[in-house]
């Protein structure tokens, strides 16, 4: 909701909205790669995760108010708007590596894979009812508001959102401690900060894992991207507006459900190496089809679909509807391959390994989080086509699944 409010009111036109909101998912990820070498190392040498968690979650929520007062009238909008969308990016990006951290503690090695499929169908669910009121409110504003406003309270709504349900998991989920067992007197910086030697190191004690990493780091850059700029795009290159953004992410958030529940199903039938390769390969053939979507056509104008009158309020034409129905099992392989490639590095680490390599893996999801976003950008830039900008991010899947 907030994206495209940025694009079309703040910025005021949808390609140059798209390449700056990207830019600023590239200032966040490249902020995290710059201190992520040293903050997972630091983690696991410090104390107690849960207080540091919550102080993550406090300037998340805070960074999501001051969103919401943000007018496109408002001085310096949209700098205000890239600075606290990167800082929110980044606050996210090491929560993130906190709570994947914690996964170890929250049940035995063989439940990791129902766990973390369950946590994320749970999370996916949760959503749904917040994207509901999102759009119900979009369509019929309370109080006077306008549409726009409601896109741009919506940042109220999601630092609520996180305050309420964030205090479950504090109370309840338990805390593990990092080798001192408190963050006083722990240098955030490891004895050797020659990151190159570290790497190598890995790489020659355990060539697999680091090899499933550096691969899962480059496609979850795209999917992570997919799913920043897919409404920004879907509102500049097919016209949809809030409300069909917002029906779009319910009806992806509640097929992302069912992608959270298949993903340990796949781990025990193929294999978690074999279900992310069968969900990458899923998601590209789905993205490929998106991407050929036009106004009028699909599969990049072979087949012409002419427009015709329709009576519903949203998604009026036939490629809306074939886009929307695309989006659907597309939301429920990007969740299904994020918790296989949980289940698959506890697979593949040893027991007593297992912290040390989340930390990797938390790591590595945010060293090149830039890359996705400024592969975007670049190419939106220099072709000024969206569908260019945004195609660009199979680049990405194809070398993740090599």
């Amino acid at each position: 909701m907030y994206s495209t409010y940025f694009a079309q009111s703040v910025v005021g036109d949808p390609v140059r909205g798209q390449a700056l909101f990207s830019t600023t998912q590239m200032i966040a990820g490249f902020a995290m790669a710059m201190i992520a070498p040293f903050l997972g190392s630091y983690m696991d040498r410090g104390g107690r995760k849960k207080p540091v968690l919550a102080a993550l979650m406090l300037a998340l929520a805070l960074s999501c108010v001051g969103l919401s007062f943000i007018h496109p009238e408002t001085p310096y909008a949209i700098p205000l708007v890239m600075t606290l969308l990167a800082l929110a990016g980044c606050c996210f990006s090491v929560s993130e590596l906190f709570q994947n951290a914690l996964l170890g503690v929250a049940g035995t090695k063989s439940e990791v894979s129902l766990i973390s499929g369950l946590g994320l169908a749970l999370s996916s669910a949760a959503s749904v009812l917040l994207l509901l009121g999102v759009l119900y409110f979009t369509r019929y504003p309370p109080a006077g508001l306008a549409e726009v406003d409601v896109a741009r309270l919506s940042g109220i709504v999601c630092a609520i959102w996180i305050a309420v349900f964030v205090w479950p998991f504090l109370c309840f989920m338990p805390d593990r401690p990092g080798a001192a067992g408190r963050w006083r007197g722990v240098s955030p910086f490891p004895r050797d900060i020659r990151l190159i030697v570290t790497v190598r190191a890995l790489f020659a004690e355990w060539p697999q894992i680091m090899r499933f990493l550096i691969a899962r780091m480059v496609f979850m850059d795209g999917l992570i991207a997919l799913f920043a700029i897919t409404a920004v795009y879907t509102s500049g290159t097919l016209g949809w507006t809030r409300a069909e953004n917002a029906a779009m992410g319910i009806i992806v958030t509640i097929a992302a459900v069912g992608g959270g529940l298949a993903a340990g199903w796949l781990d025990r039938q193929l294999g978690p190496r074999n279900a992310i390769m069968t969900e990458l390969l899923a998601i590209t053939a789905l993205f490929l089809l998106q991407i050929s979507i036009s106004r009028d056509a699909i599969l990049f104008g072979l087949v012409p679909i002419a427009a015709q009158a329709s009576e519903r309020l949203m998604f009026a034409e036939t490629t809306d509807v074939i886009f929307l129905i695309s989006a659907i099992p597309m939301g429920a392989m990007i969740v299904a391959a994020y918790a296989s490639c949980r289940s698959l590095l506890v697979m593949l680490s040893p027991s007593d390994r297992l912290g040390q390599f989340f930390g990797i893996y938390a790591m590595t999801s945010t060293i090149t989080v830039w890359l996705g976003p400024a592969l975007v950008a670049l190419m939106t830039a220099l072709s000024g086509s969206q569908r260019i900008g945004f195609g660009s991010l199979i680049v990405l899947f194809v070398i993740g699944c090599a």
